[in-house]
């Protein structure tokens, strides 16, 4: 009885914990201090997935005295087989781990084929050996695993782990899966939450952005620029257009690529640097944007991650290799399937240091476990920053506004020109009508 109390106090806490919008972390954090304290054991933890397939403990509560802490280390992608993930995402399969009797215990939430909501049943194998020896390595004689899911993906893991052999009741099992399913409502809440400021960010920079380039007297588009490398976190960026300094120059955009003359470049921040002897002064200038785009396809916005895997960019991998810009995202401006310009945005590439949980062959991490818990380090100085779906879709806005913009202000270049091309025109024609007056008014005095 005392036990179901306990049970029913832990959900009703991390249900208030959710309730009260608090960060995830903490609910995390307390939702595995409260399972260790009411399961016993010596370590619960939670890990999440990298897009890559790697994982990092982000929450924890440990009796140090037994086991070691894991809180912050990460671990390789392939430490999980990929029959195991897929096992985890489709019927939410739970493993429990007798080191001693070798065995592994394991019940689905779902049938397989029904995907229906099955009976408490729990199915008895041998452990795999290397899953063996990991637990051994890392002073692990029982272990319980859940999967965490988010959005119908494997978001990660949540594990408790004991020092000493320990059976895993029923009802435990449901309580802990009680717990993980709280913990899914509360991963949904911190997205939303999460997205709520970033959007606003978004919308804000977008509203300053709208307001340079059309709610004042001209058309700014130096600080526009400026405005929108910031909104993207970018380290610098361009905007090239047609400038139509003299009559004979090009009517169209891309005929105007053929010289720089005839091109007009705002920038802003780090730039590329073109060799001395490279066939074009300006990097948009070269045809790989004009391939891209041939087809008239410009609302794709080529949003590269990195640019040293791209062999077509050869040009800019030289232009930039005395930078630490690492990422592009080309936005081409049209106005009815025109192309008025580029508008580009660099990104500099992340320099982080991962700490590995352990030293690992990273071409035979299964064959070969861990032995120990010591922490290495790798220090990645070239990991790539993908544009995500939110940046491209505020991409598209910023397009939108600047694509208008720029047809607006070489409008009103064109008007500029044709009103002094008639001034000028008035003025040659008030001239000459003031030689003919005064020939005329000579010519009535000799009479």
């Amino acid at each position: 009885m005392q036990k179901n109390i306990k049970q029913t106090d832990i959900l009703r806490q991390i249900t208030k914990y959710i309730r009260q919008n608090l960060e995830l972390q903490v609910i995390l954090t307390a939702a595995a201090a409260d399972l260790r304290s009411f399961l016993e054991m010596d370590r619960v933890k939670v890990c999440k997935f990298n897009p890559d397939g790697s994982g990092q403990v982000i929450a924890e509560s440990v009796d140090d005295n037994c086991l070691p802490a894991m809180l912050g280390l990460h671990f390789p992608g392939d430490e999980i087989p990929a029959e195991t993930r897929e096992l985890y995402v489709k019927v939410k399969v739970r493993s429990i781990v007798n080191v001693d009797t070798k065995e592994i215990a394991q019940s689905a939430v779902y049938d397989l084929e029904t995907t229906e909501i099955v009976p408490e049943e729990i199915r008895y194998r041998s452990v795999d050996p290397c899953h063996l020896e990991y637990l051994t390595a890392i002073g692990v004689k029982s272990s319980l695993v859940l999967p965490i899911i988010h959005d119908e993906k494997l978001w990660g893991l949540l594990a408790c782990h004991h020092s000493e052999p320990r059976v895993i009741s029923e009802s435990d099992l449901e309580l802990v899966q009680m717990v993980v399913d709280q913990i899914s409502i509360a991963i949904v809440q911190s997205t939303l939450l999460s997205q709520m400021p970033e959007k606003a960010a978004r919308d804000s920079s977008l509203r300053h952005i709208v307001t340079l380039l059309h709610s004042l007297s001209t058309v700014e588009l130096q600080p526009a620029l400026a405005q929108a490398i910031v909104a993207f976190g970018g380290s610098g960026g361009r905007l090239c257009i047609r400038e139509k300094k003299q009559s004979s120059y090009p009517e169209d955009f891309i005929d105007c690529l053929s010289s720089s003359n005839y091109l007009k470049v705002y920038t802003y921040g780090k730039q590329p640097v073109m060799p001395e002897l490279a066939k074009y002064k300006l990097m948009e200038q070269y045809s790989i944007w004009q391939e891209r785009y041939k087809f008239g396809n410009y609302d794709d916005i080529w949003a590269i991650s990195d640019i040293y895997q791209v062999h077509e960019l050869r040009f800019l991998q030289v232009a930039f290799q005395g930078s630490k810009v690492r990422s592009i995202l080309m936005i081409p401006l049209h106005h009815r399937q025109k192309l008025l310009g580029y508008l580009s945005i660099f990104r500099n590439k992340v320099e982080k240091e991962t700490v590995w949980a352990g030293e690992f062959d990273s071409d035979q991490r299964q064959l070969y476990p861990r032995q120990s818990l010591n922490a290495w380090r790798e220090y990645n100085k070239t990991p790539t920053s993908q544009w995500s779906a939110e940046e491209i879709q505020l991409a598209n806005e910023v397009g939108k506004q600047f694509s208008f913009a720029v047809h607006e202000y070489q409008l009103q270049q064109d008007l500029h020109k044709q009103t002094n091309h008639l001034q000028r025109s008035i003025q040659k024609q008030e001239t000459l009508v003031r030689a003919l007056t005064k020939m005329r008014q000579i010519s009535q005095s000799r009479f």
